[in-house]
């Protein structure tokens, strides 16, 4: 009664506790809780204080024990239970011989008559009132965390440190003592220090086909985010720091600092390794579009490096400042990651140098199985989960990247993201299609049918709907570019007006402002049956478009990508040439019938003469009647 009689259950057995002595009773058979306390209830008192030694065991008896003594046992039967016990004494420290030693049921603290537990209000109060009794959720809950840990700890793989796999524990912890919760379920190693990461020795790039291009695979790499290029006035997400592990860089002063971006710009697209040529000043390889390299022997050696004033003034003199600076933690991922990079702010590029790298891959992934499980970009973070990004949604609607994770980034200037395999999607790769051979027109139809399902758009054959309905308006779409800083439409408003007369059953639709959701801009495009519009990244919604959509793209300068014979070709589109000119040449006196438009000299804005605007008109619907005529006439 006054010394505490601790309770604590554990896997397969039933410990009482009583100072430095314990008492184990084993179950040969499985018994659950319920069993437990029924047979407890069933047993008659221990005896009382006063009982005779006869009464009792005899203890005088001492032998060796063994780690696990089998000290009782505890069968149960179908109708009864029964139990018969062979106590052992267990001490701790060195077997001695003790006079003064005490058998636990022979001392007077116990009362073996009057510490009945049998009845109901004898086990609630004993239980749940009793000061030991009281610890003993927490003691369970913390040994089954213990075990947990321990059993986990088999089975992992580590790489000099230990490691989880994220699926059950999510981080993992690699030298001192941190803690740091986090959701995801991904493969990594968390280094509090970099000097506590493993050696690597980094290789690559190789290309993962050859036969396709504009992917490629890296291991043993750390990947850093450029934060000149996101400033304005560029706005670039897109650009990343590839830290490569090479020994043989070791005596190059200057192995940790990027090329700069005017020289990356002016290399091939697809120019590195063993043949590439070094860069003069700097005296290693630069790397490729998107992916400027630092060379160094270890995340230590780079942080060291990148500190020596010359190099950090060069990095400064040419925006090729990197996030992190100075690594003081690491994570290393063992999954195989994709190395997803686009420039957020502009859904042109995302489309045609991104995206269009990719599609051959996805057309084989989706059929095959993805090689990758996670997926790491710094564009935008939560790209696969909760971002409304153009891009990110257009990818996410496809099911650009199957079941594989988005591995979330902190802000954080001091955590040095590192992978076992990286694999690279290449930057500007089908910037302007120029490999036929990787998207053909059957890879770019199933990718548009994906798309079109699952925004609920319309089908591209348009063959049924124009079958049914003979009377069905021609819809023609149009934007102005208001709200841009060059490519200005100014005098649209008016044109529109002056031909909607002569073409009551043509539909103008004018679009105000295409800061409207994926989904919103889609449906516009998927309406069209022709696109005059100023030049932009809006023109990346053509993917939209149904077969046989007329473009008209006007530009003060270069057009958009989409104005690309090929572009046109894979969506079944049609495009017709818009000349510009800063002189009077395109005016409303001017004879020559081609269609035009007068820019000013900043090419900030420019018009369109009304009878260049209404032979553009005439010409889209003409057209347009001409292949609505050919689908009917074949019903």
């Amino acid at each position: 009664h006054s010394r505490p009689l601790k309770y604590c259950r554990a896997s397969s057995s039933i410990i009482f506790t009583m100072d430095n002595h314990h008492q184990t009773l084993t179950r040969r058979a499985t018994a659950t809780d319920e069993d437990i306390i029924n047979f407890l209830q069933r047993q008659p008192s221990l005896p009382e204080d006063n009982a005779s030694p006869a009464e009792l065991p005899d203890t005088s008896h001492k032998r060796k024990q063994s780690d696990v003594a089998n000290i009782g046992n505890l069968n149960i039967g179908q109708s009864d239970l029964r139990a018969t016990f062979e106590l052992e004494r267990i001490e701790q420290g060195v077997e001695e011989e003790d006079d003064d030693h005490v058998h636990p049921l022979k001392s007077p603290l116990v009362s073996p008559t009057s510490y009945n537990i049998g009845s109901p209000t004898a086990q609630r109060l004993f239980f749940s009132s009793h000061p030991a009794i009281k610890n003993v959720r927490f003691i369970a809950v913390f040994l089954f965390f213990v075990t947990l840990a321990t059993l986990g700890g088999l089975n992992r793989r580590s790489r000099g440190g230990s490691s989880s796999d994220g699926d059950d524990w999510g981080w993992s912890m690699v030298g001192d003592g941190l803690w740091f919760e986090n959701e995801e379920s991904d493969w990594l190693e968390y280094y509090p220090d970099p000097a506590r990461l493993p050696k690597m020795v980094s290789t690559g790039p190789q290309r993962v086909d050859d036969n396709l291009g504009g992917m490629h695979l890296f291991t043993d790499v750390c990947v850093t985010n450029n934060i000149d290029s996101a400033k304005p006035p560029q706005l670039d997400t897109s650009l990343r720091g590839l830290i490569y592990f090479d020994k043989r860089m070791a005596k190059n002063p200057k192995r940790c600092v990027p090329c700069s971006t005017k020289a990356m710009n002016a290399r091939a697209e697809d120019k590195w390794g063993e043949s590439s040529s070094l860069d003069s000043e700097l005296g290693h390889q630069c790397g490729m579009k998107g992916l400027h390299t630092m060379y160094a022997t270890s995340v230590t050696d780079w942080n060291d490096c990148t500190a020596e004033t010359e190099n950090r003034q060069f990095m400064i003199r040419n925006k090729q400042n990197q996030l992190p600076s100075h690594a003081k933690n690491v994570r290393y991922f063992e999954e195989p990651t994709l190395l997803l990079s686009f420039k957020a702010n502009d859904r042109e590029s995302s489309l045609f140098d991104t995206l269009f790298t990719y599609l051959p891959y996805w057309h084989v992934y989706r059929k095959e199985g993805y090689p990758f499980n996670n997926v790491f970009s710094k564009s935008v973070q939560g790209c696969l989960s909760h971002s409304r990004n153009w891009f990110c949604e257009l990818t996410h609607q496809m099911g650009a990247f199957g079941y594989a994770r988005e591995t979330n980034w902190e802000e954080s200037h001091a955590t040095l993201y590192c992978f076992k395999n990286l694999y690279y999607n290449q930057l500007e790769y089908q910037r302007t299609l120029s490999h036929p051979r990787q998207i053909t027109k059957s890879i770019m139809d199933e990718f548009r049918d994906e798309v079109f399902n699952h925004f609920g758009l319309r089908p591209r054959d348009r063959k049924e709907m124009i079958e049914k309905d003979r009377k069905l308006a021609t819809r023609i779409l149009l934007y102005a570019n208001k709200s841009g800083d060059k490519n200005r439409w100014d005098n649209l408003d008016q044109l529109v007006r002056k031909v909607t007369g002569k073409h009551p059953h043509v539909d103008f639709h004018i679009v105000q402002d295409f800061d409207i959701p994926i989904a919103e801009q889609a449906r516009l495009f998927n309406s069209a049956d022709a696109v005059v519009m100023a030049t932009g990244d809006h023109m990346a919604n053509s993917i939209f478009v149904p077969d046989d959509t007329i473009f008209a793209e006007l530009a003060c300068g270069s057009p958009s990508l989409t104005n690309n014979p090929r572009f046109m070709e894979l969506i079944a589109g049609s495009a017709t040439s818009v000349d510009s000119d800063t002189t009077s040449n395109c005016s409303e006196s001017s004879s020559d019938a081609a269609f035009c438009i007068t820019c000013l000299q900043d090419k900030s804005s420019f018009t369109m003469p009304s009878a260049s605007f209404e032979a553009l008109i005439d010409d889209i619907v003409e057209r347009h009647s001409g292949k609505t005529s050919v689908v009917r006439d074949e019903r």
